[in-house]
């Protein structure tokens, strides 16, 4: 008989296992019967040949186990009635049960749904082909060789593209804002410009039509356009790929729609792209020389590393850094995984917090094996008298492991229900400001993991009051009360080392949330030297198209400015190119005494090209000099206003005003930038860079740009123009009115996102606070539990 033939056998026999235990006691009972009627033919008496029969016979109850061992699985039926059993017991003590199970669903709950987070973002693959071969590639500093600094210059991806033997290939991509216009109300949209083989690194299949292709690269403007931005602004036309829509005021061929699930976000920004125009040979900025920054990314030829990549890169870009002089200086290369890449502000958050909840399940499983362990200790009598009976101490631990197991599994299950409802809620607070592309979900990984940490709690935290059990002194709990069936000093030892267990976790979970909490405190109190209130930020980005050269782009700064001010409510309105909130990069700052220099020696600081009232609408106070005026224009002297970082730092013991600086954009042996005088010194402020928790000072220059040489061309992205409105003790001012006043001047230019300072700073923030109140919120649920 085949082993298929014997399962099948022993599944029949257990499912009809009532019927073949009945017809084994026939059986046994009719050959007692036949023995019984040959030995009273034999002269006996009908009892004393009862007795003979049944003595010849043996124990029925164990021939009768014996034979179901032979056709069944005893296994299965020890544990289906061991199972019955311990539903009964916990049945008997409801309040033992429901405060077991309670603890355990919250602990499992809390795991099981910040492992879900962390799955979602850190382990599910990216929705691309073979996503573990994508790599991206960013310049770095030597002094941080393994953080991202720098974005890459594409004339060096250019290179880098015809010279590798690593990759299958390398694409090429840089964010840009788009105004829609053509389709509804004008919008602002996140979008992109991408190399033609882009889509095809990535492995990205579009929904609708096609992506781009290398021979789109010589043809007519094409772009590529995201689910999202098809279904909201299109109405889910099934005609869009072939139909012509406008960005930035130029006509572009729609090719394809991408699929709801792609995502791909530079150096995890919070938010996703919805358009991506090509990279043309029309497009005059972006040619062999260019030095406009780009992200590439990578896809691995079979075989190859991450180090290999990185160390052959490495090599090329040594022979650039001579051949441009553009090149950041001390840098070096990085080669990361993509999903690692994407993900990489917020992998510590979530590790730490997964950390936490970890802490968390393992404090509500001593809470529930310390109960089980009291629980035991009262049943003492009854093991003794079980045991008494004849049942062995394997069979006893048997049943109160399946006991334990129940237990568990009961709060497992409320516990998948508690994570559901804990991801929904992660998902609508959403404090990283985006979701992960395929979402939050209980998936077969999820739920198998769940399934092996509630076996093994049960195995770790159930096992040692069941086998506690093996050590009941039978004697002692048939002759007294429960409490005296162990020693006093053996039960302060147990209860003792699952005190000493809870409030270690516990000690560890508090002291944490209490670090992080007050970093996160001392963080939100230290002044950032700007308004946190009363301050609305505005996001216009200007097109190429209209907006051709930066006189352009001035002179509606001004009117935009001057209506805003006319406004009612309005107390400053200013301008700027970039935030103060946070610096993405330093820039080399050479004073008339550190000429000659190399540029990798000269300090660096933080610049900014703002407006005049731009400083006045920030409150950033004025502390000796002027601020920039609406007659440092085009033409005129090339003034600065410096921070008080800067005076103290190069200019201590000494008036700042009216010396001069220089900031080194390119390594030449005669610079060309020229030199600013400085006119005044304001506050300083503090900043955020990129993956930073602390937020710190900066040697900060100000710049006007309005004194940007006018007929210069503008580069190949829009300028997203932030326009700052100082409204304390006015009306309020909502967006209607400041899209009004934009629409005056460009009817079909969009308003992009308004917000206010604190608002931005928040979502600056966002990192320590999500750790700081989550793990606050961990620390709370334990001390209302206790």
């Amino acid at each position: 008989m085949s082993w298929l033939e014997e399962i099948g056998r022993r599944v029949r026999m257990f499912v009809r296992r009532r019927k073949f235990a009945r017809e084994l006691d026939e059986e046994m009972w009719l050959h007692r019967e036949l023995r019984e009627r040959e030995l009273a033919a034999g002269g006996m008496g009908s009892d004393e040949a009862r007795y003979a029969a049944a003595r010849a016979f043996g124990n029925a109850t164990a021939l009768s186990e014996r034979g179901r061992d032979t056709w069944g699985w005893r296994w299965l039926e020890d544990f289906l009635q061991d199972l019955r059993f311990g539903a009964r017991m916990l049945r008997k003590n409801p309040g033992f049960t429901i405060v077991a199970v309670v603890t355990l669903a919250l602990g499992i709950g809390a795991n099981t749904a910040m492992f879900g987070v962390v799955n979602a973002w850190l382990l599910r693959p990216l929705p691309l082909h073979k996503p573990q071969e994508l790599v991206s590639v960013w310049r770095t500093r030597a002094e941080a060789p393994r953080q991202p600094a720098y974005f890459n210059l594409y004339h060096d991806y250019l290179v880098w593209a015809s010279r590798n033997t690593t990759f299958q290939s390398l694409g090429a991509t840089f964010e840009e804002n788009y105004a829609l216009t053509g389709a509804g109300q004008p919008e602002q949209i996140h979008g992109g410009v991408a190399s033609w083989n882009f889509f095809e690194t990535v492995g990205a299949t579009p929904e609708l039509g096609r992506t781009f292709d290398a021979h789109d690269a010589q043809g007519e403007p094409a772009c590529v356009i995201s689910h999202g931005l098809w279904v909201r602004a299109f109405h889910s036309a099934p005609d869009i790929a072939g139909r012509t829509i406008q960005l930035n005021r130029k006509l572009y061929r729609v090719l394809g729609v991408l699929p709801a699930s792609f995502s791909f976000r530079i150096l995890d920004r919070p938010f996703e792209t919805e358009a991506w125009t090509l990279l043309t040979r029309a497009n005059t900025s972006y040619d062999a020389t260019s030095p406009l920054p780009v992200a590439v990314i990578g896809r691995l030829r079979t075989g190859a590393s991450t180090a290999q990549a990185e160390a052959e890169i490495s090599a090329l870009q040594g022979q650039l850094d001579h051949d441009f002089r553009d090149e950041p200086k001390n840098s070096g290369v990085l080669v990361v995984n993509l999903q690692q890449d994407n993900t990489r502000n917020i992998r510590s958050s979530l590790l730490l917090l997964f950390g936490a909840v970890a802490v968390l399940l393992i404090i509500a499983c001593v809470n529930a094996g310390g109960l089980i362990l009291g629980r035991n200790a009262h049943r003492a009598k009854e093991f003794a008298v079980r045991v008494a009976l004849g049942c062995n101490t394997r069979r006893l631990l048997q049943q109160l492991s399946v006991e334990v197991l129940t237990i568990f599994a009961i709060g497992g299950f409320a516990g998948l229900a508690i994570a559901l409802g804990l991801l929904r809620g992660f998902a609508a607070w959403n404090p990283f400001g985006v979701l992960p592309p395929v979402g939050f979900s209980l998936d077969a990984r999820v739920l198998a993991v769940t399934v092996v940490v509630i076996c093994g709690a049960a195995l770790l935290f159930g096992s040692l009051p069941a086998l506690r059990v093996l050590r009941t002194r039978g004697e002692e709990a048939l002759r007294g009360s429960n409490a005296r069936a162990t020693s006093p000093r053996e039960r302060v030892r147990w209860r003792n080392l699952f005190v000493a267990m809870e409030i270690s976790l516990s000690v560890v979970l508090l002291v944490g949330a209490g670090l992080l909490i007050s970093t996160f405190v001392k963080i939100d109190s230290e002044p950032p030297g700007f308004r946190m209130r009363d301050v609305l930020v505005v996001d216009v980005a200007l097109p190429n198209a209209s907006y051709r050269t930066t006189a352009e782009a001035t002179r509606f700064c001004e009117q935009i400015l001057q209506k805003l001010r006319a406004t009612p409510g309005v107390r400053a309105a200013g301008a700027a190119l970039s935030w103060p909130f946070n610096v993405d990069g330093l820039t080399p700052l050479e004073t008339e005494k550190q000429q000659g220099l190399p540029m990798e020696q000269l300090p660096r600081a933080a610049t900014f090209e703002v407006s005049p009232g731009y400083l006045d609408a920030l409150g950033i106070p004025l502390l000796r000099g002027r601020m920039p005026n609406d007659h440092d224009q085009a033409g005129s002297l090339p003034v600065t206003v410096i921070n008080d970082e800067i005076a103290r730092t190069y200019f201590a013991g000494e008036d700042p005003i009216g010396k001069r600086i220089r900031l080194r954009y390119i390594d030449q042996p005669t610079p060309t930038e020229p030199w600013l005088t400085i006119v005044g010194v304001v506050g300083s402020t503090r900043s955020v860079r990129y993956n930073q928790i602390a937020w710190d000072k900066y040697p900060a220059v100000y710049t006007s740009f309005f004194q940007r040489p006018a007929n210069a061309p503008r580069g190949p992205n829009a300028d997203n123009e932030t326009v700052f409105l100082y409204v304390q003790g006015g009306p309020p001012l909502g967006a209607a009115t400041i899209a009004a006043a934009v629409h005056e001047i460009d009817p079909d230019l969009p308003l992009g996102s308004v917000r206010t300072t604190d608002e931005i700073v928040g979502a600056l923030r966002s990192q320590p606070r999500v750790r700081a109140v989550l793990l606050a919120g961990f620390g709370a649920w334990f001390c209302v539990r206790r």
